[in-house]
């Protein structure tokens, strides 16, 4: 049956009706004129003493929480090293049970010995040990989040190995977070498994004295409005469906429920500067050691992205100016609009795993099993969705 294009018109208008301005509203002039006043050691000390507990992620200011930052001018010769990765999970309809994931590098040198290697690691994963994650006979299978999670830290340890014998100094890029969210309500011994292999290699990348950092386009977080929120209300959280909306703070806390970090920071930074750092208050962060992520945020031209980063890396002044200064050149060097580095191009190319090799990957399952004389017969249920009905 086709769909009925009425309702989703009518859908979309109401959807973009809903959306907050960018632009210089004057609830949005309001949150980032709060943004400036609010002192960071009055936010600080309401964030680490509060009362009530917050059903919100909020972002702990590390010195300042309006100040901005030019990009200082960069080595002229230097090296980026990106890594993406790709996968294909487990399909149930399929009558062998398989994974991959494809894991893509992109090294970059500039300056006078411009030099650029690309490669990929592709693992495909179908023994027992591999299907499950197994202590003690709790048979956890690795699919949805934890795929993802496992192909997270296949990217950081390919990452650290692509990245260690490059010409320094060399930045090294992940796509999207360094914080594997999926992992907090995860099973404790499934956590210690895949964070011991991530953390290991963020504490090569700390031994070679190379920063590592992740870049998240069009960040969808909400850490520090959600802060500036706790600062104008008592009871954050508690009865906001109730809330009167009768102060000007109500009347903030409100609006500001409705918008990005983004859009925050997409009147208060020029083209090239980044704000100052702040610190995630994830949970799973408790099990990072030294390695606790901070991020700020930069306009890269036309975007506001974020940056994450261990902490050694944002407390190290020079570390800190090469990954800024670095993420803007490579945003200059990027041939599309709004810029994406090109390391990250190069890298997902690298990983990308597209429908046309799904194809035909499945095509040498089914044949290698015919040769075995085995039947590859998939569910009746995907047999039903691959035929058109009459």
């Amino acid at each position: 049956m086709p769909l009925d294009f009425d309702a989703l018109y009518q859908g979309i208008y109401q959807m973009v009706a809903t959306l907050p301005s960018r632009g210089p509203g004057q609830k949005l002039a309001s949150a980032r004129a709060y943004l400036r006043e609010v002192a960071p050691d009055d936010l600080r000390h309401r964030l680490k003493s509060r009362e009530h507990k917050v059903p919100w992620l909020v972002a702990l200011p590390i010195n300042s929480l309006a100040d901005t930052f030019a990009p200082c001018a960069i080595p002229d010769a230097f090296s980026v090293v990106a890594a993406d990765g790709s996968s294909v999970p487990p399909d149930r309809h399929s009558p062998v049970r398989y994974y991959m994931i494809n894991i893509g590098h992109a090294a970059i040198t500039y300056g006078p010995h411009a030099h650029a290697a690309m490669s990929s690691c592709l693992q495909f994963c179908h023994q027992e040990q591999d299907l499950y994650f197994d202590p003690a006979g709790k048979r956890i299978p690795i699919d949805g989040t934890r795929l993802g999670v496992k192909m997270a830290v296949e990217e950081m340890v390919g990452l650290y190995q692509a990245a260690k014998d490059t010409p320094r100094p060399t930045v090294a890029l992940c796509d999207g977070t360094l914080i594997l969210w999926n992992m907090q309500n995860e099973d404790k011994e499934l956590q210690a498994h895949y964070l011991e292999r991530y953390l290991r290699a963020l504490d090569g990348f700390r031994r070679e004295g190379m920063p590592i950092a992740s870049y998240i386009s069009f960040p969808g977080s909400d850490d520090l409005k959600n802060s500036l929120r706790i600062m104008l209300c008592h009871t954050p959280g508690s009865k906001c469906s109730q809330c009167p909306h009768h102060t000007r703070e109500q009347e903030l806390c409100a609006f500001l429920e409705s918008v990005r970090d983004r859009n925050l920071f997409h009147g208060l930074l020029d083209l090239g500067h980044r704000s100052d750092i702040f610190e995630s208050q994830s949970a799973i962060l408790q099990k990072y050691r030294e390695h606790h992520i901070q991020f700020f945020y930069i306009n890269v031209g036309d975007e506001i992205a974020r940056v994450e980063a261990p902490q050694w890396v944002m407390n190290d002044d020079a570390m800190l100016d090469l990954v800024h200064g670095t993420v803007i050149d490579q945003c200059r060097r990027s041939g599309q609009y709004p810029p994406y580095p090109p390391a990250l191009i190069e890298a997902h190319e690298q990983a990308v795993i597209t429908t046309a090799e799904r194809q035909t990957i499945e095509t040498a399952i089914e044949q290698t099993l015919a040769r075995a004389g085995i039947t590859y017969l998939r569910s009746a249920k995907d047999r039903s969705k691959r035929s058109r009905g009459v």
